[in-house]
């Protein structure tokens, strides 16, 4: 099986739970009711946020945290630190 060094650093990041710079807002999603954390400059002043795969199988904002790491994600979830 071959991994590439993003698809490695991807995999890293949400596994550690740790905010990345990218927004998924709209983007389509498969996994309606999963959250995740994330940090871009366009969203939420460049502090981190939580997401969530809605029913309509889109990412939507869900809630801002307060620093660009204050975001962690977990199996059940995620929170603002």
């Amino acid at each position: 099986m071959k991994f590439s060094l993003t698809t490695m650093m991807m995999s890293v990041a949400l596994m550690a739970g740790v905010a990345t710079a990218y927004n998924p807002i709209g983007q389509s999603c498969d996994t309606p009711g999963g959250y995740g954390c994330s940090q871009d400059a366009s969203v939420n002043g460049g502090n981190a946020f939580i997401y969530e795969c809605a029913s309509t199988d889109q990412f939507v904002y869900v809630a801002g945290c307060a620093c660009p790491t204050c975001c962690v994600a977990t199996t059940g979830g995620a929170y603002c630190t």
